[in-house]
Order: C-alpha cells, then sequence, then structure tokens
C-alpha cells in the first residue's frame, strides 16, 4: 500500500499529530498574535506546595480556569485538556496550568482527587488554588478574560502561552476544530526562535 492510499482510520492519533505538525511546519503563516503579557503570580498546587509563575519560563503553556464542583462546561473541558495532554508529550516542557475560580472549596485536597480523576500528570498538569485576588488578577489583568465573581462564571477557553508569559492564543477545545487549531499554533509557537 502506498503513502496516498491510506483512509482516515488508517491513522492513529500519532499520526494524525504528526500530520497536523506537518501541515503546520510546511505552511509559511504569520507569527501568532499577542494578546497579552501574564503577570508573575504564586499559588499553591494540588500537591499542596507553592507555584510560582517562574517555575512555566522556558517553555509554551496552556492555561484554563475551572471550578471542581462544576456540573457544566469544565468536565467537557477537562476531558478534552487530558486528551491534550496525551497528545503533546512530544512538545518538550509543555506544562498545562488549570486555575480554580472557586478557591475557597477547591483546596489541594480537593485539586488532588479532581487531578486523578482526569489522569493529570503530576509533573506536567498543575491544577491552582490560592488567593482569589491573585487568581482574579491572572484572570482579568493576564488573560483578559473578566473578572470572577461568585457564581464561579469563568472562561471556557484554552489559552497558550510563550515561554515569555505572554498570551499567544483563546481556543475552545471542546468545539471539533479548535483542538486542531490549538496543536497548530502550539507547533508554530516550539518553531518561533
Amino acid at each position: 500500500m502506498d503513502c496516498f492510499s491510506l483512509t482516515a482510520r488508517d491513522f492513529s492519533r500519532r499520526a494524525w499529530l504528526a500530520a497536523t505538525l506537518l501541515a503546520a511546519s510546511c505552511s509559511r503563516s504569520k507569527p501568532l498574535p499577542i494578546f497579552n503579557t501574564v503577570p508573575p503570580f504564586q499559588l499553591t498546587a494540588q500537591t499542596g506546595e507553592p507555584f510560582q509563575s517562574e517555575r512555566l519560563g522556558g517553555a509554551p503553556w496552556l492555561a484554563s480556569f475551572f471550578f471542581a464542583s462544576c456540573n457544566g462546561p469544565c468536565p467537557r473541558m477537562n476531558t478534552a485538556i487530558q486528551q491534550l495532554q496525551e497528545r503533546t508529550y512530544t512538545f518538550k516542557g509543555l506544562q498545562i496550568v488549570s486555575f480554580t475560580v472557586d478557591p475557597e472549596r477547591d483546596t489541594p485536597e480537593v485539586l488532588a482527587a479532581y487531578a486523578k480523576r482526569y489522569r493529570a500528570d503530576p509533573a506536567r498538569w498543575h491544577f491552582l488554588t490560592g488567593n482569589r485576588e491573585i487568581i482574579n488578577m491572572v484572570a482579568k489583568d493576564g488573560f483578559q478574560v473578566g473578572a470572577l465573581d461568585k457564581e464561579q462564571s469563568h472562561s471556557t477557553r484554552v489559552m497558550l502561552v510563550d515561554k515569555k508569559g505572554r498570551v499567544r492564543g483563546h481556543f475552545s477545545i471542546t468545539e471539533n476544530e479548535e483542538p486542531a487549531a490549538l496543536l497548530a499554533s502550539l507547533s508554530a509557537l516550539y518553531q518561533e526562535s
């Protein structure tokens, strides 16, 4: 069988990712936009350990907002992020950061159980809680997704951040086309010098 006679079913997830990356690398598109810079922060990870934003420097990272007791879009979004986690091991140093919008209830213990539910790799996917004002600053000033409120309303997009802490894209990964767009943008970001 030659390479042109493969059907869509013949492609595994790895082949799909390779094809996406190849397509992204072959095209000479304009650089990704720069939306804003995420301010420095210190919060607490699901392990109970302090987590400083400086830890994310040197490689691109993905960010999202959620809360553990959400019965709406958060489970769908985190299932999609879990799938992204599996598809992005080839991106050296890539981290995933999920900020709770309900820090009063989402303690490190609650977040640890939540992370386990989504098979989060603790070396790559961090669930953060802490001071509401700091989380609000990160959401509003860094990602420009609005201030947090008592209703736990939040953005359901995944943000792509470059190694300098600059937001380079917002993606709704629960929609069919967006995961491919995020992966292509991530590939482009890794190719930037």
